[in-house]
């Protein structure tokens, strides 16, 4: 079993009582979620900021069901409090503005060469994902970008040296022409990180693309390439942010992977942190799964001062196991699987969002932005994966990771504090202070029922909002 398949697995560890109930509705949930799919039609207007504020009425929230394919980030007005209805049945929800924890980052999802090809020259799908003031968009804020070849992938392919300088080789130059002319025209302010998930065979024990070890006579040889890129990039004005050294280094399969060991990693870490760092462009540590919390640990302290965050992968172990590193940590990928909508929705607010900023996470990257049903990579990989977006001909709509994202992404925006919030039992609450000083917060109802929630920040007034079985909902004040 690859790391991805095992992510069912885990979510049926961690959640088997909270969701049992949930899995009987899966069919039927899955089922009215794409009935209720995003399409160009219904997306034709921009509003010219992305604050929620201005993408709902004052004083509603916005809803997304599992349940109902016309409730899809659909604003709803406040209840009067003493409505007979109400009595007695309104639970509080409150968020206290005077605490402060960490910084957040944002959401995003990875341009894999798949989603390059279901995303060209579509410009509805485009805005759908990345327009930040798209009334019925996720807004990602955030895009990784593969360095070569992933399982997602048809050929394989890396970059190559021309005369002493990196550059990259025809199937890279498709994706960054398709970034720079389709995506970044949309949304010119989006971040990336860059990640390789194999060396060129000639840095490997054994010369293929697919699995083998790092050389240790060739980590300043692969330094300099991985420096070479981040160069290339910037020079072209690509927003590259951050940087890994290896898309999850404990993994060799058959696809693009490779071997890297701890020394290996910290000697490339001390090669490569300080120069992209003065390129403006931060250095991300391990870039694999939570149970690896350890060789995280090793990372930082081989190569003190040379990372400026850890990024974890969701596929094995849970998020309390990044709690205490000396290092803000970051969600990079997570995949959608063949899960229920409900199910869906349940895991990724449960332990992708409240799980995994209780333990400290700074951000959330899901795995690829668009994929057809069942597709893989030429070589092998994940076959259950899907994308945020399922394209099928003619046909596409938004998987229920796309309504969690852009729930989040209007929650909180890059540069918000996250604030402590206090909430019933089976309701999650995650609350932000965004950079303006208003407040946001992410919820989703974790039961079978209606939920009456008073809305309110600690000393003010709150609303009264009904909240449906399963749904999330994103408020603002």
């Amino acid at each position: 079993m690859t790391a991805r398949q095992a992510r069912s697995r885990l979510a049926s560890v961690v959640l088997s009582a909270v969701v049992a109930g949930a899995l009987v509705l899966g069919v039927a949930g899955s089922q009215s979620w794409q009935a209720g799919r995003v399409t160009a039609g219904v997306d034709t207007t921009s509003r010219p900021s992305g604050d929620l504020r201005q993408a709902a009425p004052t004083g509603s929230v916005l809803v997304s069901s599992p349940h109902d394919g016309g409730v899809r980030l659909a604003a709803r007005q406040p209840l009067e409090p003493d409505s007979v209805l109400l009595r007695g049945a309104v639970e509080t929800v409150t968020v206290d503005p005077a605490s402060s924890g960490q910084q957040w980052t944002g959401v995003g999802a990875a341009l894999t060469d798949a989603s390059v090809a279901h995303l060209e020259g579509r410009p509805d799908l485009i805005r759908l994902l990345f327009d930040p003031a798209s009334e019925r968009g996720a807004r990602l804020q955030w895009l990784r970008l593969p360095l070569s070849a992933t399982d997602f992938s048809s050929r394989t392919w890396g970059w190559q040296v021309r005369k002493g300088t990196v550059v990259p080789s025809p199937p890279a130059l498709r994706t960054l022409r398709f970034l720079r002319d389709q995506v970044l025209t949309v949304n010119p302010g989006l971040k990336i990180v860059a990640t390789p998930w194999s060396a060129p065979p000639r840095f490997k024990d054994r010369p293929t693309w697919f699995g083998g070890h790092l050389r240790d006579d060739a980590v300043t040889s692969y330094a300099a390439l991985l420096v070479g890129q981040v160069r290339w990039l910037r020079r072209h004005d690509f927003p590259v942010r951050a940087l890994t050294l290896a898309n999850e280094p404990g993994l060799a399969s058959d696809y693009p992977t490779m071997l890297v060991g701890d020394g290996q990693l910290g000697r490339l870490a001390q090669r490569v942190g300080p120069r992209v760092g003065r390129l403006g462009v931060d250095l991300w540590a391990l870039d694999h799964n939570w149970s690896d919390t350890g060789r995280a640990a090793r990372a930082l302290r081989t190569a003190p001062g040379a990372y400026d965050a850890v990024a974890f992968h969701c596929y094995e172990g849970i998020p309390s196991q990044a709690t205490g590193l000396d290092a803000p940590w970051i969600m990079d990928e997570c995949t959608g699987t063949d899960d229920s909508a409900v199910g869906t929705v349940t895991w990724d607010s449960r332990v992708l969002i409240d799980q995994s900023i209780a333990a400290g996470s700074t951000g959330l990257l899901m795995w690829n932005l668009a994929l057809s049903p069942g597709q893989r990579g030429a070589f092998g990989g994940c076959g259950t994966c899907r994308g945020l977006m399922t394209v099928d001909g003619d046909r596409h709509y938004a998987e229920p990771e796309y309504y969690v994202l852009a729930h989040l992404s209007r929650a909180a925006r890059g540069g918000s504090t996250v604030l402590d919030v206090s909430s019933p039992l089976d309701v999650v609450s995650v609350g932000f202070r965004r950079t303006d000083g208003s407040v946001g917060v992410y919820g989703y109802n974790g039961s079978d029922r209606d939920r009456y929630l008073r809305l309110e920040v600690s000393g003010t007034e709150g609303q009264v909002f009904r909240i449906g079985p399963r749904e999330v909902f994103t408020w603002s004040r």
